[in-house]
């Protein structure tokens, strides 16, 4: 799996709109095909100029979305505002169970990842 940063604006769109439109289902949020499509297209761009999401891969991100509908807070809505809150809520685990397994090195914690080596 490749970080964000590193995918194809219109690739990444892609994905992103199949993502938009399974959680408008789940979410019961009915919708019509341009706003989802604006929605995804500006997601998508965001994810690859956000630093902050630039090394997540979208397996994360579809994992943030899954876990945000089924256990936010928040009563779910189909915003960027949401988004953010879903993807940051979930890059927030992932650092603590990356600095759990590779600062206290403890075993097996769910959410964490293998680093990506670029260079082999």
């Amino acid at each position: 799996m490749k970080p964000l940063k590193k995918e194809n604006l219109e690739d990444l769109t892609k994905k992103v709109l199949d993502l938009v439109a399974l959680t408008s289902v789940e979410i019961g949020h009915r919708t019509d095909a341009k706003t989802l499509a604006s929605l995804s297209k500006i997601f998508a761009t965001d994810l690859i100029q956000e630093r902050r999401f630039g090394n997540m891969t979208f397996n994360q991100i579809q994992d943030a979305f899954r876990l945000g509908v089924r256990f936010g807070k928040d009563e779910p809505f189909l915003n960027i505002r949401t988004f953010y809150k879903w993807t940051y809520a979930h890059k927030q685990v992932i650092d603590n169970a990356t600095y759990q397994t590779e600062t206290l090195k403890q075993k097996n914690v769910p959410y964490y990842q293998e680093p990506i080596k670029l260079l082999k």
